[in-house]
């Protein structure tokens, strides 16, 4: 097997921008008036004077992540060489590359706000090991990789007797429309039946505090998405996904708004065949394990929890207990793609489905071709009232009809509006 193309990093550059939000948003607790996100490019050199970037982004929560990058991630990462004649020495070298930057802060990072630092830099690696290969970075992931997310011997010759090889669409999931004030049950049922008609099978609303209100959503949204989408309710697959975006201090308010909404028990009604949501998302701090399992098996819903979670060892407390039924990976909070697509891949191989949390221009290479079901936002030109993540980038994956292609071109297939994120010069 050749050594190569390589290339030597000689930079990690950020910038910070800010997208005001036509009205704020209800969150869980939190409520949110801009989207702030910071963009991260890693510049390297080959040894016949080529230069070579790959980049990220991701939104910052309020939280100083391009000085986060700048101090405690970029002194491990400059000077180190990344290789990519096949997808196991990329994973080799931005491996080593993670593991240095984790092992340097480690002292103060591990999980946590350092932890989605060492995954902005990763995911820019792995878009540089694909722009140096030449290929996608879905592909160079696909390469030696069985399901559990192992690297089998032998991958130089996956690749070769496999040449041409082209990305497959994934499943996808739209972030259809949050309960915002002055809203009636009508107008947001209105708004994601719309989203149905033009072939997204599961779509996601997020919670309201008002009791009332999400009754009737729901009620109205569980009688006439079926007729619309073709498709009964399927845990994981189809129907209706509320976002409680951690906004529930226990189990027991959980279940108290659950039962005035009218879904426990199996689907709200005994002898249901199918569950009332396709799942119920983030109900409690992901840490509350107990408290998440005590509100599965009492609701009967199916629970999916991974938003913001940096630390894998969460997901398996929550799945020790039985309180995982679909998980969900943010890519960049969980440390980037060398940790996201083992993990993905580990649970495709035990037959769970897997959601990814935002970001879909690197979800969606992740896990394989059934690995993960990509979310999104709606990606029209005039773009969205949630959130302008769309607007900020050029390129990454297609969808159509309720899933998502990954782009075929080079690295992870987008770039950075250079209008929005200032990279040419040093940070």
């Amino acid at each position: 097997m050749s050594v190569g193309p390589a290339a030597r990093v000689v930079a990690v550059r950020t910038a910070t921008t800010v997208v005001p939000l036509p009205q704020p948003l209800r969150l869980g607790a939190m409520t949110v008036e801009r989207r702030e996100y910071v963009g991260v490019r890693v510049v390297a050199e080959t040894d016949d004077g080529r230069t070579v970037a790959g980049e990220s982004y991701a939104l910052t929560r309020e939280a100083p992540m391009a000085e986060l990058v700048d101090r405690l991630v970029a002194p491990h990462v400059v000077g180190r060489e990344v290789v990519a004649s096949d997808g196991v020495t990329a994973r080799e070298s931005v491996g080593a590359a993670w593991d240095a930057a984790l092992r340097g802060s480690a002292i103060v990072g591990r999980v946590g706000l350092v932890r989605r630092a060492i995954g902005l830099v990763d995911v820019a690696l792995w878009d540089l090991a694909g722009r140096l290969a030449g290929r996608p970075v879905w592909s160079l992931l696909d390469d030696g990789a069985d399901l559990s997310g192992a690297v089998r011997p032998g991958a130089a010759e996956d690749r070769e007797a496999s040449p041409g090889r082209v990305p497959a669409p994934r499943p996808a999931i739209l972030v259809a429309a949050y309960p915002t004030p002055g809203r009636t049950a009508r107008d947001v049922a209105d708004e994601v039946l719309a989203h149905a008609r033009s072939g997204w099978p599961l779509l996601k609303i997020s919670r309201s505090p008002d009791r009332a209100l999400m009754r009737d959503l729901l009620a109205i949204l569980r009688a006439e998405l079926p007729d619309v989408t073709g498709r009964p309710t399927v845990a994981g697959r189809s129907g209706v996904v509320v976002d409680v975006g951690f906004g529930w201090r226990d189990a027991d308010e959980a279940l108290a708004d659950l039962d005035a909404w009218g879904v426990t028990g199996a689907a709200g009604q005994p002898g249901d065949a199918e569950p009332a949501l396709a799942w119920l998302e983030d109900p409690l701090l992901p840490e509350d394990a107990v408290g998440a399992a005590r509100v599965r098996d009492a609701s009967g819903l199916p629970l999916s929890v991974g938003d913001e979670v940096t630390d894998p060892e969460v997901f398996a407390h929550l799945a020790m207990l039985g309180a995982l039924d679909v998980p969900r990976v943010d890519v960049v909070a969980i440390g980037g793609i060398t940790v996201a697509d083992p993990l993905v891949r580990a649970w495709a191989a035990r037959g769970m489905v897997v959601s990814s949390h935002v970001y879909p221009e690197v979800s969606a290479h992740l896990g394989g071709a059934a690995g993960i079901g990509v979310e999104t936002f709606d990606r029209s030109p005039a773009g969205n009232p949630y959130d302008p993540a769309p607007l900020l980038v050029r390129g990454g994956p297609v969808f159509d009809g309720g899933h998502a292609t990954p782009p075929d071109a080079p690295g992870l297939g987008f770039t950075l509006d250079p209008d929005r994120f200032d990279l040419e010069a040093p940070s």
